[in-house]
């Protein structure tokens, strides 16, 4: 099975996708502290970690007493380095990528409205590879800094949870 399958398979539930955004946001978190900020029993937190870091998306650090187990997102895994260019119109890959996408659009409401706190974006584009490049550089530094921004609210006890995720695939397998 590729390796794509096995990372979709692993991030299959909406519980363990939450429980990274949380920890991202958090940077170092244990187990109660996830489970208190998501509302989940801290058993089943627990469990979800496990398969999470047994897919390798989460290392674990075991505190100075041996009694606490620190998790943080495996940030090489969650965000791994550019395919390589044979692999990049891979049928599993696209098909990883796309039942992501689907997953995402079936949490997103049809209807949204300014109460709902929400913001979805989804376009295609033509783009030269040398756009490509650029846009993936902007994304990369629009990532880092609200990545900034998460910490400095974090550290103050301000702003509330959200999720952001951004892709740029080939719409055609053929294209690489």
């Amino acid at each position: 099975m590729s390796d794509e399958i096995t990372r979709l398979k692993a991030m299959s539930h909406p519980l363990r996708l939450q429980i990274l955004v949380v920890m991202d946001a958090m940077g170092e978190a244990r187990t109660s502290d996830l489970a208190s900020e998501i509302g989940a029993a801290a058993n089943k937190v627990s469990y979800h970690l496990s398969i999470l870091h047994s897919g390798g998306f989460i290392n674990k650090r075991v505190g100075d007493d041996a009694r606490e187990t620190w998790w943080s997102v495996n940030e090489t895994r969650i965000n791994p380095p550019e395919p390589d260019p044979s692999e990049r119109g891979s049928e599993d890959g696209r098909a990883a990528s796309l039942a992501i996408l689907e997953y995402l659009r079936g949490r997103v409401p049809d209807v949204m409205d300014e109460d709902q706190n929400q913001s979805v974006m989804l376009a295609v584009a033509y783009l030269t590879p040398e756009q490509r490049v650029a846009v993936t550089e902007d994304l990369s530094a629009l990532s880092q800094r609200i990545r900034e921004m998460s910490e400095e609210n974090h550290a103050n006890g301000v702003g509330d949870l959200y999720a952001l995720g951004a892709q740029l695939l080939p719409a055609r397998a053929e294209q690489g």
